[in-house]
């Protein structure tokens, strides 16, 4: 048990060395409560943006950011607002009688590494920057009804994100100990990358994951992803990769994440 626990610890710390310089940008995640709500259920969603999962620590700027509730007959976009109880964006929406996916996108923006720190805006805002990163975030909450196997075709299916996680079956009826499986997919092609997964209430420490691995092979295709769920609650898992970009910027950091609620 030691030794497994370990290797895990290193490899987190290895998958943090490995990013780029766009590893102190805030991780962007959609969740919703309550998660045993009935279909026709208000439900409230957030958008947040923070190192700690399950901690919100700032709100986007609305401008930059959409939201969507997406079942298997169509997509309706989604109001949300600033949170006047927490750093974060709030909305609501009714919950649907099949699974469904509240869905999410920061836009791509621009922030430049200058003397002051990390700030918004590339080189004709911060000439005295030494390097500029174009962030670009997507996120999922699986939301609605736990249900057969129409439900897994649709929640397998991706829903055309340019960097995805998609689950190979509905996530929330993983048993503790077991492992949900997912496919990671940038431009909708199987990548192979380092993912992370963890928790809320897992630790209070920023930018730390109850779970790495890396993407594998087999008889599904590449690209796919084992979690180890270990602990009822709201899980997220993540992903995050560079694209090349135009001249003047270091890199395009697409991340995505995908949360869901796996009872007891």
């Amino acid at each position: 048990m030691f030794q497994s626990k370990f290797a895990t610890s290193v490899m987190i710390g290895a998958i943090g060395c490995m990013l780029s310089g766009a590893v102190a940008a805030h991780e962007f995640a959609a969740t919703s409560t309550p998660s045993n709500a009935k279909p026709g259920d208000n439900t409230t969603f957030t958008l947040d943006s923070s190192h700690i999962f399950g901690t919100p620590e700032e709100a986007e700027a609305t401008k930059h950011l959409s939201a969507a509730l997406i079942t298997a007959d169509q997509k309706t976009g989604l109001a949300f607002k600033i949170n006047t109880d927490a750093p974060n964006l709030i909305g609501t929406f009714e919950t649907p009688d099949t699974a469904a996916w509240l869905a999410a996108h920061r836009l791509p923006v621009i922030w430049s590494q200058t003397p002051d720190g990390w700030q918004e805006g590339g080189a004709d805002e911060h000439p005295d920057a030494v390097a500029a990163v174009r962030y670009e975030k997507f996120a999922k909450d699986l939301v609605g009804a736990v249900s057969g196997d129409k439900a897994d075709a649709f929640i397998s299916a991706p829903i055309g994100d340019k960097l995805e996680i998609v689950p190979l079956s509905d996530p929330r009826k993983t048993a503790i100990g077991d492992d949900a499986t997912f496919q990671i997919l940038l431009d909708g092609h199987p990548l192979t990358t380092s993912v992370l997964a963890t928790y809320a209430g897992f630790t209070d420490t920023p930018s730390s994951w109850a779970y790495a691995t890396e993407t594998l092979t087999d008889e599904r295709g590449s690209g796919i992803a084992k979690v180890r769920i270990s602990a009822p609650g709201i899980w997220v898992v993540r992903v995050a990769t560079d694209v090349a970009d135009e001249e003047g910027i270091r890199a395009h950091n697409l991340r995505a994440t995908l949360t869901f609620n796996v009872a007891k």
